[in-house]
């Protein structure tokens, strides 16, 4: 039988050394290197071949801020990675044109940076580069706010201005297949022993993104939400406990950031992704700044307000990715370095040069 993601997965067959996943009885059978299963010799299984698509390897253009998006695929791409993450922000991306002037969003962007984002796709196509739109930017609905509205706001009016920002880069998303489009579920207030969002809270919240993840499905584009910090949603635990309030075939994924699930003291990270592997649809690979380091003076909610450079921090990057690869996870992995912008591209080189000791990256890279 076919367990998700086109996964073959026969009982009689496994090996001693299966995976088992969390509270599963199934079990996902080691492959050879090339993930393919085959009938054997001699046998009469028609059945096709079913390959194991790999993870994606990506990275984050979010911490190069002093590069043109466009400008990065290509230097990305020739370094190995094969997925690229982009934020919009002001004057970046058409995202300017793609509001009127009292912040609502018109129908047609227009301008000299109207063919912005068509100059960006062109370019993920040319260097086959798979994308991911990061939509938690800041600034770009009020110029006095970093943080985005929260999706669990009470405020219809404020609410709405996120979902409406969320769709216009679902849309956008549409234009290239495979795309996949993530979104935080915005600051809200608690004290430290608020135990979370009351169930009408939780009701509200659920309503709005089952009404967002209906408008992806509906243009093929997938979407996740990325628990964080200070977040309505703040780790993983509390996506888990949303989800129930979600009706049965919402499609509605799970983007996991490893560096807010250390914060969140989620370890170990393994099976807590193992327990989502249904709705887990990218990882952000993020390494967390190393104990006793002082924490950046940043606003609530920033995304990436504790990353330091891959291979320097508190992650087992070997752990992490062998974890992603025997669950047969194949959607991206984003590697993640914000605020070490002035660095340039040597930040990323350098992530990917620890990354390549990792035995499943390395078969990434070559695979994907």
């Amino acid at each position: 039988m076919l367990l998700g993601r086109g996964i073959a997965v026969y009982r009689a067959k496994c090996p001693l050394d299966a995976e088992p996943f969390a509270h599963s009885s199934r079990f996902v059978c080691s492959l050879p290197d090339e993930s393919v299963w085959e009938p054997p010799k001699g046998s009469d299984d028609s059945r096709r071949k079913v390959t194991i698509m790999p993870m994606t390897p990506g990275y984050h253009t979010g911490g190069l801020l002093l590069h043109d998006p466009v400008s990065t695929i290509e230097p990305l791409v020739s370094m190995g990675y094969r997925c690229v993450a982009v934020r919009p922000r002001r004057g970046i991306l058409a995202w300017e044109n793609g509001l009127a002037a009292d912040g609502a969003l018109s129908s047609q962007a227009r301008g000299p940076e109207s063919d912005s984002w068509d100059r960006f796709l062109d370019e993920a196509r040319l260097h086959r580069c798979r994308v991911v739109i990061d939509t938690e930017s800041s600034f770009v609905l009020d110029r006095e706010k970093a943080a985005m509205p929260s999706l669990a706001d009470s405020n219809a009016d404020s609410s709405q201005a996120a979902l409406d920002w969320c769709e216009h880069w679902i849309r956008m998303a549409e234009r290239l297949p495979g795309t996949v489009l993530t979104l935080g579920s915005g600051v809200w207030p608690r004290d430290e022993f608020s135990p979370g969002l009351s169930e009408a809270d939780l009701e509200r919240l659920a309503s709005r993104l089952e009404s967002l993840a209906s408008f992806a499905q509906q243009r093929g584009v997938s979407i996740a939400l990325r628990p964080a910090t200070g977040h309505a949603i703040s780790s993983v635990a509390e996506f888990e406990r949303m989800c129930q309030w979600l009706p049965d075939g919402v499609d509605l994924g799970l983007a996991a950031d490893l560096g807010e699930m250390v914060s969140a003291g989620e370890m170990p990270l393994g099976a807590r992704l193992q327990r989502n592997a249904e709705r887990l649809k990218l990882v952000y690979l993020c390494d967390h700044r190393w104990p006793g380091q002082p924490p950046r003076d940043l606003p609530l909610g920033t995304v990436g307000r504790d990353d330091t450079p891959i291979g320097t921090g508190e992650l087992t990057l070997r752990r992490v990715t062998e974890t992603l690869g025997k669950m047969g996870f194949d959607g991206p992995l984003v590697a993640r370095v914000e605020g070490h912008c002035e660095q340039g591209l040597r930040i990323p080189r350098l992530g990917m040069q620890h990354l390549m000791q990792c035995r499943w990256w390395r078969q990434a890279c070559e695979q994907a």
